[in-house]
């Protein structure tokens, strides 16, 4: 297994299969994306390559090391790196982005963060949005977060209250699940 080098590269950089995620996404010019949690923005950054100039990306982190890093380097025009965390209100309009995109941050959030996560993506998904989410399978692995702590698939459908698209392996340990925006109520 690689490991990243900079002490400031997030976990899954070099870890995940880049080409398998934006192949199941199917990203398109002119999309609105949210790399919520992005970390060095590395995802954010392939993004907006597949977004091109009629498209948008925000690269949001609360970590000030990742955002402060992201915003000296050289991006392109349609890539805005923001501070911000997805469990809180965002800055952003309702029903005004196409994906939200988030990796191995869940696994992180207590009961009432996931709530307000799930409430917040749901209000800033455009009708028929996607939301991605990238996490390490909830079994034995040589690294990661405690068993208690991770999602498996099947429990993400039962409490994300979308539409489960897609299940998708996106390395060796980690899996994304996509959903789709529908109108059931948010319960958690």
């Amino acid at each position: 297994m690689r490991c990243p080098v900079n002490a400031y590269a997030k976990f899954t950089q070099g870890l995940l299969d880049n080409k398998r995620i934006l192949d199941a996404l199917a990203i398109h010019p002119g999309q609105l994306i949210l790399d919520a949690g992005c970390g060095t923005g590395y995802m954010a950054k392939l993004f907006a390559a597949e977004t091109g100039p009629s498209g948008k990306v925000w690269a949001m982190d609360k970590d000030t090391n990742f955002i402060n890093t992201l915003k000296n380097e050289q991006l392109p025009p349609n890539l805005e790196v923001i501070e911000g965390d997805i469990t809180r209100p965002t800055p952003f309009a309702p029903s005004s982005i196409d994906i939200v995109y988030i990796s191995t941050v869940i696994h992180t959030f207590s009961r009432n963060q996931m709530a307000d996560y799930l409430n917040e993506v749901k209000r800033i998904l455009k009708p028929a949005g996607r939301l991605a989410i990238v996490e390490i399978e909830k079994k034995e692995t040589p690294f990661g977060p405690p068993l208690a702590s991770r999602w498996s698939a099947e429990e993400l459908k039962e409490v994300v209250p979308m539409d489960p698209v897609i299940t998708v392996p996106v390395a060796e340990h980690f899996y994304m699940q996509v959903f789709r925006k529908t109108d059931k109520s948010v319960s958690y």
